[in-house]
């Protein structure tokens, strides 16, 4: 009778919503843990059982009890790099929570990454495993595909056996493989004979578009369009478009396209660096440092905001203003000596 109270009580604990309070304590734990340098929160924040059974659902070849038998093992054994992963894509930046939210039933937790590595978003799906909250898997916008999906993909290729599995899964492998083999005159030769129904797919668009973005740039270009109007909420096609407008000087499409990547997330204030970085390449100062010091107001801590706007107080000739910046930044914990080295060189009456 104990037992079965006992069992009763974990069940009902592990059903229990995840209220919105435990969600962001979970989100700050996180975010700070993970920018002061420790990959392993991450790690320990994916529940390794819950995303193996996403991506058994996902895929054909981890049916096969044995194949996942062997895959899961493994995959166990050497998952732990994921946090690693992120840490060199944030320097100069930040992995900050954008947003606490839910849907469809499930609490969910949008971060976003930033720095060196760029610009990508993390959409975490929340459940509670005894008496933590933990991400059962990751939605990445950049490649607009759940962390599970990635895997199960993955595993259908290591399976080897592209010629059993479905036809559109089959399709995607084999784009997939040439790509990875950088034969990208493969991809688009054998992208231009595929069936409409699966050109028009997003999964196989963006293969395309990395075979394309080696080949040619006028190819790129139109195959990143194409992509932003066959899918016009797809998260990847205005990462994408951005870091392209910003090559091309193109600012009124830059502009459009952060315009609609900010309504996509519910606001991201952060999105002003790059509204700062197409008014400076358009020699518009005063907008510029407009949008510098907005982000720099929301989130101190992030250096490469906190350069371009040093940067741009130094060349308005306002070293005192420059010099505050660097004071407020280094009270931010978040500041490294090597963030402004160079900029001390350059300008050595600021340090």
């Amino acid at each position: 009778m104990v037992t079965a109270l006992l069992f009763a009580v974990t069940v009902a604990a592990a059903q229990r919503p995840i209220g919105s309070g435990e969600a962001l304590a979970t989100a700050h734990r996180i975010e700070a843990a993970t920018n002061r340098g420790d990959a392993g929160a991450l790690d320990r924040f994916l529940d390794l059982d819950s995303l193996i059974d996403r991506m058994r659902q996902k895929s054909h070849a981890l049916k096969d009890p044995a194949f996942f038998r062997g895959f899961s093992e493994s995959f166990t054994t050497n998952f732990g790099h994921y946090g690693q992963r992120i840490l060199p894509s944030i320097k100069l930046g930040n992995y900050r929570l954008l947003r606490e939210y839910e849907s469809k039933g499930s609490r969910h937790l949008l971060f976003r990454m930033f720095g060196a590595g760029g610009l990508n978003y993390h959409d975490y799906t929340l459940i509670r495993v005894k008496d933590s909250i933990k991400a059962a898997d990751v939605y990445v916008y950049s490649i607009d595909e759940s962390m599970s999906g990635s895997i199960a993909t993955l595993a259908d290729m290591m399976n080897n056996s592209a010629e059993k599995l479905p036809e559109d899964v089959s399709m995607m492998i084999k784009l997939t493989d040439e790509n990875n083999k950088k034969n990208y005159a493969g991809v688009k030769e054998q992208y231009e004979q595929l069936d409409e129904k699966y050109k028009k797919t997003k999964a196989m668009q963006l293969v395309y578009i990395s075979a394309c973005h080696h080949l040619d740039q006028a190819l790129y270009e139109g195959a990143l369009e194409h992509f932003a109007a066959s899918f016009p909420d797809a998260p990847s096609g205005y990462l994408m478009l951005i870091d392209l407008y910003y090559l091309r000087k193109e600012y009124d499409k830059g502009f459009t396209a952060l315009d609609k990547m900010d309504k996509l997330l519910g606001g991201d204030p952060a999105l002003d660096i790059f509204r700062g970085n197409f008014y400076r390449l358009q020699g518009k100062k005063a907008e510029s440092l407009a949008c510098y010091e907005r982000v720099f107001r929301y989130d101190p801590g992030i250096a490469a905001n906190a350069r371009f706007l040093i940067v741009a107080y130094e060349e308005a000739g306002d070293k005192a203003k420059a010099k505050t910046v660097i004071t407020e930044f280094r009270k931010t914990g978040a500041y490294h000596e090597a963030d402004l080295s160079d900029l001390f060189t350059k300008y050595p009456e600021l340090k």
